[in-house]
């Protein structure tokens, strides 16, 4: 990974069999109210704000996190062996008390016209299909500032997205884990569309501010 001013990162793509039956019941009201950043976010479809509250329960308490939802998601996906799995674990048990990550208007039009850019035409990656890179991309919708992105395919629920993106399978530096739950970024936009080749693609930007 190569890191100036912005920081790069892989995309991930994975197909698993899941019964996204989890809810977020068993945590308590009031963390429920105080991760739910999105809920008033009229752009936002009901798993995005889902993807963004869940991002907020790893980063407030990665150890009810990993109980509550890595766990019975890797138990259900025969993971439990996977080398990356351990890793995850091991950095859930160390993230506890995390600034919330907050939504940006601005990042979600960013992550949104790349979700769709991509899904329409059936391209990966995160340069737009018209060669704009992503920071570029960012920049147009946001102010120059230090920036990053994940990009997932093939899910279109909250629960599968984020655990896809932790698990980061085949990223070597974790890349879209340490995204979500590093100290850098304190704000996300996120964009779930159909993808013509790998049936929906994730975007989630971030920025600093």
């Amino acid at each position: 990974m190569k890191r100036v001013s912005f920081l790069l990162f892989a995309a991930s793509v994975f197909f698993f069999n899941f019964s996204n039956g989890q809810d977020l019941s068993q945590w308590p009201k009031d963390t429920l109210d105080l991760t739910n950043s999105a809920a008033t976010t009229a752009t936002l479809t009901v798993e995005e704000k889902k993807l963004i509250q869940l991002i907020n329960l790893a980063r407030l308490d990665g150890n009810a996190f990993m109980k509550r939802i890595a766990i019975p998601y890797i138990k259900a996906n025969d993971k439990d062996d996977d080398d990356y799995v351990e890793g995850l674990y091991s950095d859930l048990k160390k993230t506890k008390g995390l600034h919330l990550l907050k939504p940006l208007e601005a990042l979600h039009k960013s992550a949104a016209h790349h979700a769709q850019d991509m899904g329409a035409k059936g391209q990966l990656g995160h340069d737009s299909s018209d060669g704009t890179t992503f920071v570029m991309r960012i920049h147009k919708f946001h102010k120059p500032v230090s920036v990053s992105e994940n990009i997932n395919y093939g899910y279109s629920d909250a629960v599968s997205i984020i655990m896809e993106m932790l698990i980061d399978e085949g990223v070597p530096d974790h890349t879209h884990r340490h995204n979500i739950l590093g100290k850098t970024f304190n704000h996300v936009g996120v964009s779930i569309k159909p993808h013509k080749m790998m049936e929906f693609n994730c975007v989630m930007d971030f920025s600093i501010e």
